[in-house]
């Protein structure tokens, strides 16, 4: 069994024996003597780094060992040094001990556990087993980021069985022996595997990035420490680029976005009375005494105005009438007919314009690349 050193988290580098090296499909799976690299669980990826000159991928545990995912072989019985990767463990640290801190609060507050947890590249994932509301999880936030002010040790500890039975301490899995504690100092104590940092000033920040119902329960995203400060510099990018596009202080941008989108909304508004007005003219000039087939050329209409028009020249033709309206590289159109099953002629009628589409017996809709004096001229042959 490798002697696993990861017990003092702020242990990156060490020196080891190389045990084992199997060839597999995505490198090389090797195992030393003694290792640092955290190997995944509890809800946290594996470490990765440096074992000599060769690229830890992933680490993972396998009865017992710390399987470390290798990009080149190592010979067995050499001596190595390996280097845990600093930035990536101490931003899985923040995130980790971060969610152990909201979670107590949350549990204090609610009675909730936290039932699924998931460190990703940029913050951490957990499912409440319970309800909880904005305003519920923006307390707790803000106590979690009052004890990180107060720099508050985190201890590890494997108390016996006889010690467990008088302990009260947060777990998802019923254990009696071999539980590692991981204890913040007069706010938590919470059986898990991974490493966490030595105190609460450690994690940084803890910030809630969003919530959302999830099985009953809540599934809430955080991002803790250096993950937390990445997530702030996007956003606060994000919104120093609207703001100048908006012409207006960062702390006003949504007072002018919420101004545009009113502008928006009575914008489209007038549009759709002004294609209501155009499709009105439209059917208006309309003149089919023969009620053959016919079409019916627009721009600058949507696809629902050009339905619109269908459906109210269809009445004038025992045929099958067409609205075409003009896109890019030539035109959009809604073929309508009470008579003619167009669904049976819709590929017919593709292969003469050029085009492809389809839809029902009364209604079909596509687009055609054919030229204009071309339509016209096959919907005159009907």
């Amino acid at each position: 069994m490798t002697e696993k050193l990861f017990d003092d988290s702020t242990l990156i580098e060490f020196d080891a024996v190389v045990t084992g090296c199997d060839k597999v499909k995505n490198g090389y799976e090797i195992t030393l003597d003694r290792s640092a690299f955290f190997p995944e669980g509890g809800g946290q990826q594996g470490d990765r780094g440096m074992i000599g000159d060769t690229y830890v991928l992933d680490t993972f545990e396998r009865a017992g060992e710390v399987i470390h995912i290798c990009s080149a072989f190592i010979e067995v019985g050499k001596r190595v040094h390996g280097v845990v990767d600093k930035n990536i463990r101490l931003r899985r640290m923040q995130n980790h001990s971060g969610e152990h801190l909201l979670m107590a609060f949350i549990h204090k507050m609610l009675g909730y556990d936290n039932v699924g947890f998931r460190v990703g590249s940029a913050g951490a994932m957990l499912d409440l087993n319970g309800v909880i509301s904005h305003e519920q999880l923006r307390q707790c936030e803000q106590q979690a980021n009052e004890a990180i002010a107060e720099d508050l040790p985190v201890t590890i500890s494997y108390p016996d069985s006889e010690e467990l039975k008088k302990l009260t301490y947060r777990s998802k899995l019923d254990m009696t022996e071999n539980v590692r504690l991981v204890t913040i100092e007069e706010i938590d104590v919470c059986a898990c595997c991974a490493p966490h940092v030595s105190s609460t000033g450690k994690i940084g920040l803890i910030k809630v990035l969003s919530l959302e119902n999830y099985k009953g329960g809540t599934r809430v995203y955080i991002a803790c420490g250096l993950d937390a400060l990445d997530v702030f510099r996007n956003r606060s990018c994000s919104i120093y680029k609207i703001s100048t596009m908006l012409s207006a202080k960062p702390d006003m941008a949504e007072v002018y976005v919420e101004r545009l989108l009113e502008e928006n909304i009575r914008l489209k508004k007038q549009i759709a009375e002004t294609e209501r007005q155009r499709a009105e003219e439209i059917t208006n000039s309309i003149k089919n005494d023969d009620r053959k087939s016919f079409c019916i050329f627009t721009k600058g209409l949507s696809r629902d105005v050009m339905r619109e028009i269908a459906n109210r020249a269809v009445l004038m033709t025992d045929g099958i009438t067409g609205v075409f309206g003009e896109e890019n590289n030539g035109f959009g159109y809604v073929i309508a007919s009470e008579n003619v099953p167009l669904r049976s002629v819709a590929g017919e009628i593709n292969a003469a314009l050029d085009g492809k589409g389809g839809g029902s017996d009364k209604m079909i809709q596509g687009s055609v690349r054919a030229y204009r004096e071309r339509i016209e001229k096959y919907f005159s042959t009907l």
